[in-house]
């Protein structure tokens, strides 16, 4: 007991000494307020008052506080408890028919969803209001005749606490904004108003006693005159805090518009440097292609063949900085996966009928329009389109014309590579120590490009020769399928061609200027119209002489009967056009394109005249044909590869080369030892080639490397 009686002691001291001496030294400690001892905090004079009123209406009206042992401590539940009582109790009386004024209780009903946040953020040191208000609803419970009034009373409590919690939580106090220290001022005034009105509120809605109002000190006023007080406060409240939010959205609209003016700086700065960094770097490029052109002019200062206007008007270039690399990684073609293409066409032959084979053989490589094609002397451009007419039921993706096509392209590439070898040996000066020209090796694995040069460099190949099977890419996983993975795998071959002949550094920037400017974004995304643009450009890097051999072979798998890809089919034919029609410095064409189709082409149009068509139908009918007996396909297109590499005004006059399509060729009826042909003796002389013993083959002609047969 001594322990407690002393504690007791202390706090009293304590308290005594706080109450009488601590206002000398600050006055702060002079506020009025009254110690409690439970919870041994310093309460307002309203809490106090408020707290005596709980306590007292608990012992004196009792009846009415069913449900809790001490007003002091109520929580939230216990006034949503008593909230939903009264419910309750007013559904009870409207059932039985005594409730006169519903519109108030229905009122309530839509607030009372929105009275636990409003309560929940009451201060814990101010619980004493959730008591106040579970009084208030109890009351409304078990007064039938003051119930209506009771609700109709508090309907805005919850609503002013709400807007009093909600203010001050979205705008904190700031010392310098006038309005925000109004408006917590006025928040802070709201609560004290809250506390002086309760305890008035209830002892007047208490059913009276002498004791009751005796108790009261403002029992003379009325319940109206104590809301309008609370009323005029979250008045008060609202009305500083709209005035605080229109401020905050104009300082948030005049901050907005200064920023988006520094912005605005910013990004012109950004432009000006990046238009500084791009014209030095285009400025480097062009002072590059100046030097370079400027050094492979001849002693009159200008390009053979080209007008010095035209010359300047294409320096420059629409891609700047963009290396072979850069476009191959654009175009994003596996060139390994492309180049075995060819291979799976030749392994799949065993499997298509002999017949056919021997006829798309026969009647392609000896019509007239193929001599026209391979020829390096017709004039102009040249275009061939080959229909074979066959049973697609015999065969799957490799047709005959497959077949033929990718041993046309092989040996067009190795009979280009042998010439250019022996062409670029022939430049050598000769000692009779130096090795015969017969046993150099020619370089493999190119994609045949480049010029037969006359300097004493490498030995480049005498044409470009691009290949593409159509029907090997048709399905929906394929990312080569369709008219734009033809020209993606067309433009790759391309590039690899200029770089593996020099024509184009690996690591040196294209100098591109047939095309226009905004290409860069277009390539990006791997537009078709752009990568044909980007298509013909290169086409026109080839330098002149030097004939591309594009084989497409299946072209007919594009015209399918949904049209899916008609618009890219016409945009392909339309950059075959262009490239057909690129003219080089030395005049003449380059481009030289070769279709087939197994079946008929329905969507060509006037893109082929009738002329450059070739028909396979009824072929065994339509000639006097002769099977071109063992290996006659690899010797009948080993052939004509030869003759169309030759140029003719350097070797055809010499040697006296026939232009006709037979004897001199050994087209007529078979090569080599097959049945019905001579020998082939080929274009080249033998003394270009180390005079090779004239042993005639199987199927190999004269002068062919045995090594590069499939």
């Amino acid at each position: 007991m001594a322990a407690p009686l002393e504690k007791q002691q202390n706090v009293a001291v304590a308290a005594n000494f706080i109450e009488t001496r601590a206002p000398q030294f600050h006055g702060a400690f002079g506020v009025p307020s009254t110690l409690n001892v439970l919870t041994m905090q310093y309460e307002p004079p309203e809490v106090r008052d408020l707290r005596e009123t709980l306590q007292c209406q608990h012992e004196k009206a009792a009846r009415y506080v069913d449900f809790t042992n001490d007003l002091t401590k109520c929580t939230w539940e216990d006034v949503h408890r008593e909230l939903k009582r009264a419910q309750a109790a007013m559904a009870e009386s409207e059932r039985r028919g005594k409730n006169p004024i519903r519109r108030a209780w229905r009122a309530v009903g839509t607030i009372s969803e929105i009275i636990a946040p409003g309560l929940s953020a009451i201060p814990d040191d101010l619980c004493v209001l959730h008591g106040g208000l579970a009084l208030i609803f109890s009351l409304a419970r078990h007064s039938e005749m003051n119930r209506v009034k009771i609700l109709a009373a508090f309907e805005n409590v919850p609503n002013i606490i709400e807007i009093a919690w909600s203010k001050a939580k979205t705008f904190p106090l700031d010392r310098d904004k006038p309005k925000s220290v109004k408006l917590h001022q006025n928040v802070e005034k709201l609560q004290e108003t809250l506390l002086k009105t309760l305890p008035m509120l209830i002892n007047k809605l208490v059913p009276g006693t002498f004791l009751n109002a005796w108790r009261s000190p403002f029992n003379g006023w009325k319940i109206d005159r104590l809301l309008d007080e609370v009323k005029v406060c979250a008045e008060g409240v609202r009305v500083c805090a709209e005035g605080l939010m229109e401020d905050l959205i104009v300082d948030s609209y005049a901050a907005s518009m200064d920023i988006r003016l520094q912005l605005t700086e910013v990004l012109q700065h950004t432009r000006m440097i990046q238009m500084s960094l791009n014209a030095a770097t285009q400025g480097k490029t062009h002072l590059l292609h100046f030097l370079v052109d400027q050094l492979n002019q001849n002693a009159n200062g200008v390009y053979p063949g080209r007008d010095q206007t035209d010359l300047v008007s294409e320096r420059g270039t629409a891609l700047p900085g963009y290396t072979p690399e850069d476009l191959l990684r654009i175009m994003d073609v596996n060139h390994l996966r492309v180049a075995n293409d060819a291979v799976i066409v030749l392994r799949r032959h065993t499997s298509l009928p002999p017949a056919d084979v021997d006829r798309a053989a026969t009647g392609m490589i000896m019509a007239p329009q193929m001599k026209e094609l391979l020829s390096m002397s017709t004039p102009g451009p040249c275009t061939v389109a080959v229909e074979g007419h066959f049973d697609r039921t015999q065969f799957g993706q490799v047709s005959p014309l497959s077949y033929v096509s990718a041993m046309l392209s092989q040996a067009l590439r190795q009979q280009s590579e042998q010439y250019a070898t022996a062409a670029a040996a022939s430049q050598a000066p000769t000692s009779p120590t130096s090795p015969q020209l017969g046993s150099q090796h020619h370089r493999k694995g190119s994609f045949g490009a480049a010029s037969v040069n006359g300097g004493t460099g490498p030995s480049r190949s005498a044409a470009i020769v691009l290949e593409y099977f159509c029907a090997l890419h048709t399905s929906a996983d394929d990312d080569l399928r369709g008219p734009q993975g033809l020209l993606r795998c067309l433009t790759t071959q391309l590039i690899l061609a200029l770089v593996a002949n020099e024509w184009i550094g690996h690591a040196d920037a294209v100098h591109l200027p047939h095309l226009r400017d905004g290409e860069e974004e277009l390539l990006r995304d791997q537009n078709l119209d752009a990568v044909c643009r980007l298509f013909v450009a290169l086409v026109h890097l080839v330098p002149g002489g030097v004939p591309v051999y594009c084989l497409v072979d299946g072209w007919s798998a594009y015209e399918r009967e949904e049209r899916m890809w008609q618009t890219d089919y016409e945009s392909v034919l339309g950059a075959f056009r262009d490239a057909a029609d690129a003219g080089n410095p030395d005049g003449g064409a380059n481009f030289r394109l070769l279709l087939t189709s197994p079946t008929s082409c329905r969507w060509l149009g006037d893109f082929v005249m009738p002329g450059q068509k070739v028909s396979l139908r009824n072929q065994r009918e339509a000639r006097n044909w002769v099977s071109p007996g063992r290996g006659g396909v690899k010797g009948l297109a080993k052939g004509l590869a030869r003759a169309s590499t030759m140029p003719d005004a350097a070797f055809g006059a010499h040697h006296g080369f026939d232009d006709g399509v037979h004897g001199e060729y050994g087209y007529g009826g078979g090569v080599g030892g097959g049945p019905g042909g001579g020998e082939f003796d080929g274009p080249y002389p033998k003394a270009q080639y180390g005079q090779q013993q004239h042993q005639p083959q199987a199927w190999v002609g004269e002068g062919y490397d045995r090594r590069s047969s499939t």
